[in-house]
């Protein structure tokens, strides 16, 4: 049985970004007559694109859980790493065509290399499918600083006519890469204005961001955070904050999506990755346009993925919110911004013409 639609018209919704006011029309599943709400207090915005997110697709499927954090933090397109070693064992024009089928959010696949377990077949695999992976993915693949055959797996996705985009796990491995122009290389994990500024002076290279490193957190909570890189906050945020729209290409989560039993680090924050945003821009370390950009075409421009990002709106409530709590079941470890004030709820989302109350 063919699935069932319903018209329902927001009137008078602002475009923050242009100034415009205009009804905004959403196609949400399910029977009934069209009608017509007050939108007049509300913002229709873009959704965003979140480049830097860690979902257990190729264990677990894709999961309501995961879909719901993505949405309720305006992601409508993400980038899910997804482990080289797992990859190999899949047929990967089938997998491919699993996530191209994905929506509310569409997930972006880039391969992940790492050293456990041993990366030592990688360069030959890519060697063999590296166009594959470049044509139908996307020219970028993350790599780890601390891999035994790092050298020789950066080596190989330059070959490949890739980008690497690199987790440096101690401040040597990173000058070294910023020091040189061996090819592309993709910076992640930008925390201070220091190493932005030593990217900035690196040819073809680009960096990120996240939120958690730029919103003020709560006092003490930077340290029972458990992630890597840990939270500097303090002056080393300050600096960030002055730079981030000049010098960083972009601003993603680096979600890290629940697994029971995960005892390792990661934090839990999609949910609020527009919310976040948006404390910035109130705080006016960013302004709404710059904002935007980071957490869209700023973000596609590095990453390029083969599949596009989907054109997509969120309705959002810009009213700031109270102090943000836990998740169900969320530990208070991977919550950076418990107890901080954020800006703006999602509302709705549309994407492919089709719409969803949150």
């Amino acid at each position: 049985m063919p699935e069932t639609f319903t018209t329902v018209v927001l009137h008078d919704v602002l475009d923050p970004l242009t100034g415009d006011r205009a009804d905004v029309a959403l196609d949400v599943p399910g029977p009934g007559r069209p009608s017509g709400l007050d939108g007049s207090a509300l913002w229709v915005l873009p959704g965003l694109y979140d480049a830097d997110n860690h979902l257990p697709v190729l264990d677990l499927g894709v999961r309501e859980v995961d879909r719901w954090r993505a949405l309720a933090g305006g992601a409508t397109a993400v980038n899910t790493a997804l482990p080289w070693h797992r990859v190999r064992e899949f047929d990967l024009a089938a997998l491919t065509a699993f996530l191209a089928g994905t929506a509310f959010p569409r997930i972006l696949p880039i391969l992940s290399v790492s050293d456990s377990p041993s990366s030592e077949g990688f360069a030959a695999w890519l060697a063999e499918h590296g166009a594959q992976i470049r044509e139908t993915w996307m020219p970028t693949i993350k790599l780890y600083s601390n891999d035994p055959f790092f050298r020789p797996n950066l080596e190989a996705i330059w070959a490949a006519g890739c980008r690497a985009a690199i987790y440096f796990y101690d401040d040597e491995s990173f000058t070294a890469v910023a020091a040189e122009h061996g090819g592309p290389v993709h910076f992640r994990h930008v925390t201070s204005r220091a190493m932005a500024e030593q990217v900035a002076a690196r040819p073809d290279s680009t960096c990120q961001t996240s939120p958690h490193f730029l919103v003020e957190l709560a006092e003490g909570r930077a340290e029972e955070l458990f992630v890597l890189p840990p939270v500097p906050g303090g002056a080393a945020r300050e600096s960030l904050r002055t730079v981030v729209g000049e010098r960083v290409d972009l601003i993603a989560s680096d979600h890290n999506a629940p697994v029971h039993g995960n005892k390792g680090p990661g934090l839990e924050i999609e949910q609020f990755l527009l919310p976040a945003v948006l404390r910035l821009v109130r705080d006016e370390v960013l302004d709404l346009p710059t904002a935007v950009a980071m957490t869209t075409t700023r973000a596609a421009a590095v990453f390029r993925p083969a599949a596009g990002i989907p054109v997509s709106r969120l309705i959002v409530d810009p009213a700031d919110t109270g102090p943000a709590t836990l998740w169900p079941g969320q530990e208070a470890r991977r919550a950076a911004f418990l107890d901080v004030s954020l800006t703006g709820t999602v509302l709705a989302v549309e994407s492919g013409g089709r719409g969803r109350f949150l």
